[in-house]
């Protein structure tokens, strides 16, 4: 299916804590009419930014070159992620309710064209997959949470696992448990890796070594209550300067903290209260793509929302991002 785009340009809102910027960032409504955008991933090779809407069961692609946006309907149950597989372009991961999914995106026929891959939170029928990112193995780590009723989500139903081409039968859970998994990022040396629990309203840090993907000495970097920052952590990525960019649910912020320090840097004002998620786009990965939802707003809110929903284009930030890691999995066409 294709898609029409109208794009709305606006000058963004910015504070900044003790910095000076020398650019004035602008925010472009790159596609509106979405229930709850999540997951940005952009695949530089193909030149195309995927992304999902989780209670409406979609996976969305965009065409950077052409604006042409096309969407897969899967079906099945609540669709959280999706990711490129390395060496295959429109090869991707996608979650459906606890399950992992191989997709073709050139596939005429949405069930023929998803192949099960693996399965996790065996045991917890109410549980589902929420946010996940790969690392510089080629390993993905994979979030779940707890049921959730009226926008409440039951505690300490959920793991992150660790999901590999040798071992996707029975991935290897690493922090358990866990209420709302969501954003997953590394510094550029992968001796680090942060992560966020949105029920905690923190950002942890532990200790990471890549060869062996063991994490360790888990701490907190920053506070969304000491920092008095509104909403809670949802995704997040990083720059190369090391700062972190990261999705305040309920906030409507986007906010770029120090992963050294734990300082607050900078909160980007969005136009939509429930900022889901962050990753960084376009060929020299300056453009910062912004999902939102509106899932759960009542009327009056929606009215004044009216571009929640919605997935939008930061420019000009002054930062720029890395190329996303794709997950390896051999022959992965044949699988």
């Amino acid at each position: 299916m294709w898609i029409k785009i109208t794009v709305l340009t606006v000058f963004l809102v910015i504070i900044t804590v003790g910095s000076f910027r020398s650019t004035t960032p602008l925010i472009k409504n790159v596609y509106r009419g979405g229930e709850h955008f999540e997951g940005p991933h952009f695949a530089k090779d193909e030149g195309a930014l995927y992304w999902v809407d989780i209670s409406q069961q979609k996976v969305y692609r965009l065409d950077v070159d052409t604006g042409n946006i096309t969407r897969k309907n899967i079906g099945y149950g609540p669709v959280s992620l999706v990711i490129r597989v390395k060496d295959y372009p429109k090869l991707v991961l996608v979650t459906s309710r606890t399950e992992v999914y191989f997709l073709s995106w050139d596939a005429k026929d949405e069930d023929t064209s998803l192949r099960l891959l693996s399965a996790v939170d065996i045991g917890f029928p109410d549980n589902r997959c929420n946010d996940g990112k790969v690392d510089a193995k080629g390993r993905l780590w994979l979030g779940t949470m707890g049921k959730e009723e009226m926008g409440t989500v039951d505690k300490d139903q959920g793991s992150l696992y660790m999901i590999t081409e040798n071992d996707y039968i029975n991935p290897e859970t690493k922090v358990r448990p866990v209420s709302i998994s969501n954003g997953i990022a590394w510094t550029a040396d992968n001796k680090f890796m942060f992560y966020i629990d949105s029920a905690t309203r923190n950002i942890d840090v532990f200790n990471f070594d890549l060869e062996s993907g063991t994490i360790k000495n888990r701490r907190v970097l920053f506070s969304f209550q000491a920092n008095n920052v509104t909403g809670v952590p949802d995704g997040m990525t990083i720059d190369r300067d090391g700062n972190l960019w990261v999705a305040c649910y309920g906030g409507g912020l986007v906010i770029k903290i120090d992963s050294r320090a734990g300082k607050l840097m900078e909160q980007h004002k969005i136009p939509a209260s429930q900022v889901t998620s962050v990753m960084w786009g376009g060929y020299d990965y300056s453009i910062l793509y912004v999902t939102t939802a509106n899932r759960g707003l009542n009327p009056v809110q929606k009215a004044q929302e009216p571009e929640a929903g919605s997935l939008f284009a930061i420019y000009n930030t002054g930062a720029t991002g890395f190329p996303e890691n794709q997950f390896v999995f051999g022959n992965a066409d044949k699988y």
